[in-house]
């Protein structure tokens, strides 16, 4: 883990070379400005108050003037929030994007909302206006390079480019690298950012993952890791590997829960919300339904229900054969090649 990250407050992500669409500035107002001679010198809250970001937008060491907001994603908080509205539904679009397509969000590692300077710098960071986001920190630490696979790296460009230019990716700073940090890159106001969150719609993001679709009448492995599946979120059922009635109202049970059209069919939208992360150290019923695929598949292993050492290793194995990042973590993208 990158030390830095332990202490919220003095971590770093910003470029200090790279060249914004927006230049790096401190708007300094009033007369009890910002006093900047080889370092940030904070004269009182108004100073905070009338201080921008490196991007251009208003920033401040009162998280509540600048309507920060809390942002979970999949059970996985980013303190201590981000900024609401627009810059809400953007970076959290981003986030549940990468949750499901590059990588498995992790707690403790995902970071929001902080008041700093940029280290070695006197631009207030992105952080301190709460229009920057940290996705799994300790993984990809800063100024590292080539954290991430070509597959992921591809699955970020995806991200970036739904994104038409408004969010920049840490990784591809011209100077020191930060590929866990994701940013807004325009000013407030960019005629960019309204379309953008008209496309997102503050919905769940459309998935690049391929799915299978299974429904009534289907038998085999692919029904049972979903019978598997529903018993983890507490549906009752046997887990026959027939999906026949009583199957077909669990599904329906399911998504009803997850506010999803109850058709009783597992298809994209519904796998994605059933599939649960499961690594080194789980145990139940996902674990038990992710070792059955995985067997069915080829990487032969008792379904005991805990993710110890072998499973990892038949995980990884799986993963490397479908050019995979082989972590050894059954995540959304793992268990979508599982079940295709």
């Amino acid at each position: 883990m990158c030390e830095l990250h332990d202490q919220p407050g003095l971590h770093d992500h910003d470029s200090l070379t790279q060249t914004p669409d927006v230049g790096r500035r401190m708007l300094l107002r009033g007369a009890g400005g910002l006093a900047l001679s080889g370092g940030l010198v904070v004269a009182g809250a108004s100073a905070a108050h009338a201080a921008t970001s490196q991007n251009g937008w208003p920033a401040s060491s009162s998280a509540s003037s600048i309507g920060i907001t809390a942002l979970t994603v999949s059970g996985h908080s980013f303190p201590a929030g981000v900024r609401g509205g627009q810059v809400h539904t953007i970076l959290g679009y981003v986030a549940r994007r990468f949750h499901s397509e590059v990588e498995a969000l992790a707690t403790p590692g995902c970071w929001g909302y902080n008041y700093r300077v940029i280290s070695g710098s006197t631009s207030l960071s992105n952080h301190a206006s709460g229009t920057a986001i940290d996705c799994n920190a300790p993984r990809h630490p800063l100024g590292a390079s080539g954290t991430f696979s070509a597959a992921q790296v591809s699955r970020i460009r995806s991200i970036l480019n739904y994104c038409n230019g408004v969010v920049r990716w840490g990784g591809d700073y011209s100077g020191r690298k930060d590929e866990m940090h994701f940013e807004i890159n325009v000013r407030p106001g960019d005629s960019r950012i309204a379309p953008l969150v008209a496309k997102i719609g503050g919905a769940t993001p459309p998935s690049t993952i391929a799915w299978s679709t299974v429904k009534s009448g289907a038998s085999g492995f692919r029904v049972t890791a979903i019978q598997h599946l529903l018993k983890a979120h507490g549906q009752s059922l046997t887990v026959d590997g027939v999906f026949g009635s009583v199957t077909v109202g669990k599904v329906k049970a399911f998504q009803t829960s997850r506010s999803l059209l109850a058709d009783g069919e597992v298809g994209p939208k519904t796998w994605a919300a059933l599939v649960v992360t499961v690594k080194s150290g789980s145990s139940g019923q996902a674990v038990i339904g992710a070792q059955k695929a995985l067997t069915a598949r080829g990487y032969t292993l008792t379904a005991d229900g805990v993710f110890g050492s072998v499973t990892v290793g038949k995980a990884k194995a799986f993963q490397t054969s479908r050019g995979l990042l082989a972590d050894g973590v059954v995540g959304p993208v793992t268990w979508a090649k599982l079940t295709i």
